[in-house]
């Protein structure tokens, strides 16, 4: 066993692998039970974890693999050459799943499902109470194809609104000599129920004048308001990120920063704090939560029989995917604390969700239909391959630098459970500690 394990993964002292760990003894973050660090051998047949992944930086730059990811996704196969541990790919990008699913399939030799690919909207999949709302989605591209896919029946652009009423644009000169020409307004033009943020859009001015517009009239922008709304209309948005690195040589502004000009706006014209129905994307819980879900999904559809316990996460961005990792596991430990331990029924666990959540803006949605929630635990692993390099600064206890105002809490959320120079060696680690060996029957 012991010559087959070092033949088949190479698997290194703690010192060749050159993994910080937080401590050589792994917790389980709601029993408290202890295991060695480096077993004698890998008992598990079947394993009882599951694994996410952030793409950009972790597996891929761009479109290149990073050489290590295909080792590593290797020793996640077993002897056919499929893979014998459940996984999920979670990035706050929106985009295709089915043309990602292709790509990651192509590099990485594995079978997977579109539903593997979580991107920033997803789990807006489960928000059942608004897909039948008339709402306005925010962002770049096919945004009312995306919203369909996602569940929304009435979806409406920007684009529409501003057709409807062509005095509200007035940022854009051009639109100016337009309606001095002549125009009409459609007052027949429905009003907005909801608000989906997506995506930053490519014209913030007009975007922000007309949202702001919305935000004060709900969803009706035929009139001015006589006072200035204490409440407005539900704000679901997603993708916080106020930046995020590309292949300029600085960082570029993210969907977060259209966020803060939102916020800063509305909050300057009504003096009153913009507030949001939900946030999802890393770092927020209820991506998390969804990835989980998908997780035990996926364990279900390979003919896995044990419950998903311990979820490790793999991310290159401390303050983005180390931090949400962080908060999910401290969601976690709520959630076990207010169950007790054991599994629950699914209007039991809804209640159990709202009690855990810190914000209700962070909320998982009471009517969303997940799988029972088993994990105890989340292992956050911070790779040296993208965003976080060693030398940039020193790793330390600190208040996230670019966090979005609805997540802030402990100093030592961006702290990961491990450090590895890439995804090969916090594979090989992961899978020593958990005593599975995915090339034995």
């Amino acid at each position: 066993m012991d010559d087959m394990l070092s033949d088949l993964y190479a698997i290194p002292s703690p010192e060749q692998l050159d993994i910080r760990k937080a401590s050589i003894i792994s917790t389980d973050s709601y029993t408290d039970e202890k295991h060695d660090f480096f077993p004698l051998g890998l008992k598990q047949k079947e394993p009882n974890f599951g694994l996410l992944f952030d793409i950009d930086g972790v597996l891929l730059r761009g479109s290149t693999p990073i050489p290590e990811a295909i080792l590593a996704m290797d020793l996640l196969k077993g002897r056919n050459g499929k893979l014998r541990v459940p996984i999920a790919f979670v990035t706050n990008a929106c985009g295709d799943a089915q043309a990602k699913v292709d790509q990651l399939s192509s590099i990485f030799k594995i079978d997977l499902e579109p539903e593997q690919v979580i991107f920033a909207p997803s789990p807006f999949q489960s928000f059942m109470h608004w897909h039948d709302k008339r709402v306005l989605v925010v962002g770049q591209g096919d945004m009312k194809a995306i919203a369909e896919g996602l569940g929304f029946t009435c979806v409406y652009t920007m684009e529409q609104v501003a057709e409807a009423y062509p005095l509200l644009d007035m940022v854009n000169h051009d639109n100016r000599k337009t309606v001095a020409k002549g125009y009409k307004e459609n007052n027949d033009f429905p009003q907005i129920e909801a608000i989906v943020l997506m995506g930053e859009p490519i014209q913030w001015e007009m975007y922000l004048q007309l949202l702001i517009d919305l935000l004060l009239t709900n969803g009706k922008p035929d009139h001015k308001p006589d006072v200035m709304p204490k409440s407005h209309l539900p704000v679901l948005a997603c993708n916080m990120d106020l930046l995020f690195m590309a292949q300029a040589c600085m960082p570029r502004f993210g969907h977060g920063a259209f966020l803060v000009c939102l916020e800063s706006l509305y909050e300057r014209v009504t003096g009153y704090p913009l507030k949001y129905t939900a946030l999802v994307g890393k770092p927020s819980e209820i991506t998390y939560r969804f990835s989980e879900h998908i997780l035990s999904k996926t364990a279900k559809r390979m003919g896995i029989t044990r419950p998903l316990r311990k979820i490790y996460f793999f991310g290159d961005n401390p303050e983005v995917d180390i931090l949400g990792a962080n908060l999910y596991n401290m969601y976690l430990r709520r959630y076990r604390r207010l169950s007790g331990g054991r599994e629950v029924s699914a209007p039991e666990q809804g209640q159990l969700d709202k009690k855990a959540a810190v914000a209700s803006s962070r909320t998982v949605p009471p009517d969303a239909a997940f799988l029972p929630q088993t994990a105890r635990g989340v292992e956050s692993i911070l790779v040296q391959t993208g965003v976080y390099k060693p030398g940039d600064r020193e790793l330390r206890r600190s208040k996230p630098l670019h966090c979005h105002r609805d997540f802030t809490g402990a100093t030592d959320l961006i702290l990961p459970s491990f450090e590895a120079t890439n995804v090969l060696e916090g594979i090989k680690l992961l899978l020593v500690e958990e005593y599975f060996d995915p090339k034995l029957p």
